[in-house]
């Protein structure tokens, strides 16, 4: 029997899990969950990370600048 904890969990990771997943630093992972940019919750000291919003976030593209169609005129 599987408790109602453990299928919590399952659906998060730490910071330095994220990181790993989303090709990033710790440091940027708790960044972007505290600019709320990702879904996460702070345990005491401990940042976890939806672990579904991590990888939608790996998957997004991320660049800086214009995207790619978008006319920028200076």
């Amino acid at each position: 029997m599987v408790s109602q904890t453990s299928l919590f969990l399952d659906d998060w990771i730490t910071a330095q899990q994220a990181a790993e997943l989303i090709g990033v630093t710790p440091n940027q992972v708790r960044h972007l969950a505290r600019t709320e940019i990702i879904e996460a919750r702070k345990f005491g000291h401990v940042w976890m990370i939806n672990r579904d919003e991590a990888k939608a976030y790996a998957a997004s593209d991320r660049r800086p600048g214009p995207k790619p169609g978008n006319k920028h005129t200076p």
